[in-house]
């Protein structure tokens, strides 16, 4: 199960940095694979991959990445994805499952009290009651838990599920994907490396790298709380930001790959792949009729949108936060309640950048 902020290790970094970091890359679009269907703008490489796999092969992969996401979660981003393979090869059965316990029982808070694991792991009912003492109910699917818990009170075989799964999923669909993004992932970190961030201020520099407005982030407005911060361009996150904490000391931050804006030497590749991550939130009826409508009334709240469109609350919610992800809409607060308006720089800089793609100008 994959909570956060992420408390696993502490990690010597600059203050502030733009990293490849391979293995947590990839193990981040693994992620996705697991739990980002529907979600527009998520690169269509996840959604053909969802499609190519069987049942039994996805319901492995969600059991694998959700249910024991602290046991595979890397614990060095700079090595290769192979040698993460191998490591966990290496790994002794027990130590691999109590990692993951481990990191249940300080989540949150490192002073928490010694957590009974012989009564929490004596039926599957206590190890999920367990699990939804540390997380809310939202983030406890039961029926992987109860699954995964079988492989918990049984470490020999954890190990050998675990590894079999990530060497497959990396052999059968990872190893040629990443071979085929590297080149531009490189490309990405390079021209942000050759920026000033250290000139900026944290919050400055997120959205620079990102590309996006954070002022409403919740995770932006603590980035100054955190010794080091490293950006990770993803392949597939597309218009969406992940983040995680690590040992309370390490911020890192996944973007959608990009360069920055006004670099010379442009990468086709890249600005292809932002495009796409924007257009795709325009692709669809009622996400532009929200934006019309918006556009219409200059600002909007969710219960404006609910009487004229003939959606539920929370469908609304889902869009609203796709566009506001998109950066097509920002979001404020007003007496308590969001307010959504319009970006016009971000449609306006959409439309010069399709121009400047297909037109040269």
């Amino acid at each position: 199960m994959p909570p956060f902020p992420v408390v696993l290790e502490k990690t010597a970094t600059k203050s502030i940095d733009v990293a490849l970091s391979p293995t947590r890359n990839i193990f981040s679009s693994m992620l996705l694979l697991a739990k980002s269907e529907g979600e527009p703008g998520i690169h269509q490489w996840i959604s053909n991959t969802r499609r190519l796999m069987s049942r039994q092969e996805f319901d492995n992969h969600t059991l694998a990445i959700i249910g024991f996401f602290f046991a595979l979660l890397p614990e060095e981003g700079e090595i290769t994805f192979p040698i993460y393979l191998n490591n966990l090869e290496r790994t002794d059965p027990i130590s691999l499952r109590d990692k993951m316990l481990n990191a249940y029982a300080k989540l949150w808070n490192n002073n928490a009290p010694e957590v009974n694991w012989k009564e929490v792991l004596a039926s599957a009912d206590s190890y999920i009651e367990f699990l939804k003492s540390r997380f809310d109910d939202e983030h406890v699917d039961v029926n992987i838990e109860k699954r995964a818990y079988d492989y918990v009170i049984d470490p020999p075989a954890l190990k050998d599920f675990l590894v079999g799964h990530m060497t497959w999923l990396w052999k059968t669909h990872f190893e040629s994907e990443w071979n085929r993004v590297e080149p531009m992932l490189i490309e990405s970190v390079r021209s942000f490396k050759e920026t000033d961030l250290v000139s900026m201020s944290r919050k400055e520099a997120a959205s620079f790298v990102t590309g996006q407005d954070l002022s409403n982030a919740k995770w932006c407005k603590k980035i100054d709380d955190v010794e080091n911060v490293v950006f990770i361009p993803n392949p597939h996150i597309g218009p969406y930001v992940h983040t995680n904490t690590v040992d309370g000391s390490l911020l890192q931050v996944f973007f959608g790959a990009r360069q920055p804006e006004g670099t010379g030497n442009r990468i086709p590749e890249l600005d292809r792949t932002e495009i796409v991550a924007r257009l795709s939130a325009l692709a669809d009826d009622t996400r532009l009729h929200i934006l019309q409508l918006v556009a219409e009334r200059g600002e909007i709240r969710v219960q404006e949108i609910l009487e004229v469109i003939n959606l539920s609350q929370p469908s609304v919610s889902r869009y609203l936060t796709q566009l506001t992800a998109s950066g097509y809409l920002q979001e404020r607060r007003e007496s308590g309640a969001k307010v959504y308006i319009l970006n016009h720089e971000r449609i306006d800089k959409t439309l010069k950048a399709v121009n400047a793609f297909l037109l040269g100008r």
